[in-house]
């Protein structure tokens, strides 16, 4: 999954350390789950590159998590200035397909980098540019989508299906 965030970079005021971020978009309290956050780098930095991957290992959560098929192990999302474009932000995940936890993950990060810079939103890399409202009414079911009800659908259907394709925009837009 791939999208990008169009912002002026003047306006842009971005600072948020990667556990609170974990927590905002996946919607969890650390304090009550302690999931551990993997991450490369320490926060989203708007002054700093706005560069940040982090990922939850749900195993930490729940013990059901290991009947989930090789490869769908964590839930990577990866935000970065887009090279040779620095008014457009890329977040990205590791596949086209994703598990409902990291679709949840991935649209509620969009809006608030988006929501956060005043900046438009395009989903995939050959589509429209759109306002934060029509993103949010477009994709509020699965951003609002309870954590605990978003692992067990991703369990029930990561034990049955192998992931899919990987995002092949993680070279062209983070490296």
């Amino acid at each position: 999954m791939i999208a990008f965030v169009k912002f002026d970079s003047s306006e842009a005021n971005v600072s948020i350390d990667y556990i609170k971020l974990a927590e905002k978009v996946w919607g969890f309290e650390y304090s009550e789950m302690p999931i551990f956050v993997n991450h490369g780098g320490i926060k989203l930095d708007s002054h700093d590159g706005f560069y940040l991957d982090f990922s939850l290992f749900l195993s930490d959560y729940t013990e059901k998590w290991v009947s989930v098929k090789v490869g769908w192990d964590s839930t990577e999302l990866m935000i970065n200035l887009v090279k040779n474009v620095p008014n457009q932000i890329a977040i990205m995940t590791a596949f086209e397909q994703e598990l409902l936890i990291n679709q949840k993950g991935f649209y509620n990060l969009v809006a608030y980098i988006a929501k956060n810079v005043n900046g438009e939103i395009m989903v995939g890399e050959n589509s429209d540019w759109i306002d934060l409202t029509t993103f949010t009414n477009q994709y509020r079911e699965i951003m609002t989508v309870p954590f605990a009800e978003a692992v067990d659908q991703s369990i029930k259907f990561g034990s049955q299906h192998a992931p899919g394709k990987k995002d092949s925009g993680t070279d062209r837009y983070l490296y």
